[in-house]
């Protein structure tokens, strides 16, 4: 893997991308060709690695070129949405394939070919960002602009490092170097002072624009946002940092959100109207937030940073193609496009999360027949996109959970959540929806939303003994505009919860569950990490019913990296406070 990481950094990267998103649209082309670099190619490569697996066609020609896995699945954003959602209690992967099942059923090590695919991705997106600042022009003030829009999309990079790993590679020179590994709190340590600026350097929020360039590239708020989130989870990436005081960055994410809610008066939470078109078919204002159209100048105000994606022009499987197709089939719904995936399905416990607010058990729920457009409305809240009715699939949605794979009535042992659609919200009924390309939709991926914001003002001040003021925000700004019920009180479980209601699939429930304490590790053993139906074991160790090990609350370094980088032994194993270090260095053998 690192010889391909070097060969990368040395070789000719060629550079076709698909799309055409306003000022990005440029043609990239070798930037080694000429005797300088091609500043708009490689500014526009930094962008369309987030979605595109390659230079070209949706799943062909993958930058990430891993034997035995299917390219389509290279992409950033959707190796990205696996690590962070198939290991947990909201989404169940149906197609057979070993790696995916790892996932599902928390067996992963690291000859995975996910974990694999995922390091390779970020690895090699930072060199793309990497060569950029090294190389690009940054006279003029759209130049300055550009040098800070890859300078944060190398620290969202930096982040999922941080995030997935307890040692990563932190490289920011332009070279073929084998990577030196650190520990993840002093890639926190850096991130926080490429944002906030150390020095002479003002830092990425200072330098990005208060009003993005674009509608698809990202601006001061986003960076903010990156921030909060950062602080937010501080406490677990500073976990084996053994100067670190617990609970002393909550004031701090408190205030990172709170600022970037009050200076950015373009962003504001979409509330609406809901579109009414009769014969059962609404679209609340949450729902608006993952169709077709969501590119609407009012929809798109909420988001931070919003993915581009067009039937026609930057066709992937690894954007939101998979959100939408992958819980579908022949006989549902209409939803925008004729691909159905038969490939996933959710959980009984993030059905809980919905019919237990509206005092329905699962006895009652197991005899619901609904469709997504009925559902939130049965169970008062706009966000619970959910299906329980087989319609004219010929099958009959359970709500047992089995663990399952191979075949797709397996589809149905649970309900689904369908919230990504490729309807556009302005058409009567989703059978007379627009539809550019009858494979791919044109629903752009709502990757950052304000929402989360909020989100992270309430926990911040939850975690500092105001309930109350947290009870406020989440009733007054996240509920009502889901039009749910008010919550009467708010403890941890119903704060989780909440997490769960209102970013369900939007790949960080992983995240949350590990800042909560229930993911791995002995604090979640109260809470039994075991959703229904898994089948979780590691290398035949142990079943992980009790006591569950947590070195599971991060990945493994892929094997064969361990194997070949130099670094790794002296930085990884040979680190004498590394608790780890006489297994794997990460608690993953190999």
């Amino acid at each position: 893997m690192n010889k391909f990481l070097k060969y990368v950094s040395m070789a000719c990267i060629a550079l076709v991308m698909n799309a055409c998103v306003q000022d990005l649209d440029v043609s990239p082309i070798d930037p080694h060709s000429t005797t300088s670099m091609n500043a708009d190619a490689m500014f526009t490569k930094c962008y369309a690695c987030l979605t595109l697996v390659g230079q070209s066609g949706p799943g062909e020609d993958s930058d990430v070129d891993k034997p035995g896995l299917d390219p389509g699945t290279s992409g950033f954003y959707r190796t990205i949405w696996y690590c962070n959602e198939l290991c947990t209690d909201e989404a169940w992967w149906i197609w057979p394939d070993a790696d995916s099942k790892q996932l599902c059923q928390t067996n992963w090590n690291g000859d995975n070919s996910m974990m694999s695919m995922i390091y390779i991705r970020l690895l090699l997106n930072i060199k793309y960002c990497n060569h950029y600042i090294h190389n690009a022009p940054a006279t003029t003030e759209e130049e300055k602009y550009r040098l800070a829009e890859v300078r944060f999309i190398r620290a969202l990079h930096y982040f999922y490092l941080m995030d997935l790993y307890l040692y990563a590679p932190l490289f920011t020179a332009d070279d073929g170097e084998y990577p030196h590994f650190v520990p993840r709190h002093k890639i926190y340590a850096w991130l926080v002072d490429e944002l906030n600026g150390k020095g002479t350097d003002p830092g990425v929020i200072m330098e990005l624009p208060a009003d993005r360039r674009s509608e698809y590239r990202v601006g001061k708020a986003a960076a903010q946002l990156l921030l909060a989130r950062i602080y937010l989870n501080a406490d677990v990436y500073n976990k084996l940092n053994k100067e670190w005081v617990a609970g002393q960055m909550w004031d701090d994410a408190y205030e990172a959100a709170n600022t970037l809610i009050t200076t950015n008066p373009q962003h504001k939470l979409f509330k609406g109207p809901a579109i009414d078109h009769g014969e059962g078919f609404v679209y609340s204002a949450y729902q608006q937030l993952f169709m077709g159209d969501n590119h609407r100048k009012e929809v798109m105000e909420e988001s931070l940073f919003q993915l581009y994606q067009d039937g026609l022009y930057s066709q992937t499987y690894a954007g939101s193609l998979m959100m939408v197709a992958a819980p579908r089939m022949t006989g549902m719904v209409p939803w925008g496009t004729q691909s159905g995936w038969y490939a996933m399905r959710t959980s009984p416990t993030l059905v809980d999360k919905f019919i237990t607010p509206a005092h329905i058990g699962r006895s009652q729920a197991a005899n619901m027949k609904y469709d997504e457009y009925k559902m939130p409305a049965k169970l008062k809240d706009d966000r619970a996109i959910l299906c329980s009715d087989g319609g004219n699939t010929g099958y009959t949605f359970k709500l047992t959970g089995t663990q399952n794979l191979d075949d797709k009535s397996f589809l149905f042992d649970c309900w689904a959540a369908l919230k990504f659609t490729g309807v556009y919200s302005t058409d009567l009924q989703p059978s007379k929806s627009i539809t550019r390309s009858t494979e791919f939709p044109e629903t752009d991926i709502p990757y950052m939303r304000l929402a989360e914001a909020y989100m992270i003002k309430a926990e911040a001040l939850f975690r500092q003994g105001d309930a109350e003021g947290a009870r406020r925000i989440i009733n007054d700004d996240i509920r009502a505009r889901a039009n749910a019920d008010p919550l009467s009180k708010l403890d941890e479980d119903a704060l989780l919860d909440e997490w769960s209601r209102e970013f369900y699939w939007e790949g960080r429930r992983r995240m949350d569950l590990i800042r909560f304490g229930r993911f791995f590790g002995p604090e979640s053993d109260e809470h039994k990490y075991h959703w229904e139906g898994r089948m979780a074991k590691n290398d035949g160790e142990q079943n992980f019913v009790e006591g569950t090990p947590e070195y599971m609350n991060w990945y493994p370094i892929p094997s064969d990296d361990k194997r070949a980088n130099p670094n790794y032994k002296t930085d990884v194993e040979g680190a004498e406070d590394n608790e780890y270090r006489t297994r794997g260095g990460d608690g993953y053998l190999y």
